[in-house]
This record gives C-alpha cells, structure tokens and sequence, in this order.
C-alpha cells in the first residue's frame, strides 16, 4: 500500500475512533446523575500505534476495534457515580480539537492524491 494511502487509512481510522469517543463522552454526560454509574473511556491510540509500529516493519496486521473500557481510579462520590463533568466536558472539547485536525489533514491527504493523480 502506498504512503498517502496508509496515512489516509490511518486518519479515517482515528476519525471513526474519535467519533465513537464523542458518543462515550456523551453518554458519560448524561449519566452524570445516574447513582453507580461508572465512567468509561474509548481505548484506541494505544491499539493504533502498535499496529502501526508492527506495519512499518513489513509485519501484517489484523485491524483492533477500540475498546471501551471503565475509567479506573477516579473518586466516586457517595452515590457510587464517578463522572466529573468538568474532566467530561475538556475531554469532549479535546476530542473535538482532535477531530478537526483528522479532518484537516484527511483534506490536506485528498488534495495531495488530486494533484498526484493530475500530474
């Protein structure tokens, strides 16, 4: 596979992982209030990057789902519940950060294959 095609799967990857983040945020969110609700996260930067390490050394390798996991070692309150909406709501903003810079290096990878196909 060519290197603008690797970075491009790459990115649509991370933009599909992210998306789910965002759904996992939310959820967390809603569940604010909800007693023994326990807070999850979204693993998959981890997974990415050891199947990207494994790629670059000519290894093959079977695609990781992200894996949704719960958010050890945060401080539950009473009700048994530990989601911070204040942690919830900067990791919604970084999330949506990382998004826009998939999607603007996801443009910038298209606008590169246009111009190698053009040229």
């Amino acid at each position: 596979m060519g290197l603008l095609n690797q970075q491009f799967d790459l990115l649509t990857r991370l933009l599909a992982a992210s998306e789910q983040r965002q759904q996992v945020i939310s959820h967390n969110i809603a569940n604010v209030n909800t007693p023994k609700y326990q807070r999850l996260d979204l693993k998959f930067e981890e997974l990415l990057a050891r199947e990207f390490e494994s790629e670059k050394r000519g290894h093959t390798v079977t695609r990781s789902t992200p894996q949704l996991q719960h958010t050890p070692g945060l401080q539950a309150r009473p009700d048994g519940n530990n989601v911070d909406i204040d942690m919830e709501i900067g990791q919604l903003n970084k999330n949506a950060l990382l998004q826009q810079v998939y999607l603007q290096l996801m443009s910038t990878e298209l606008g590169q294959m246009r111009r190698a196909m053009k040229s």
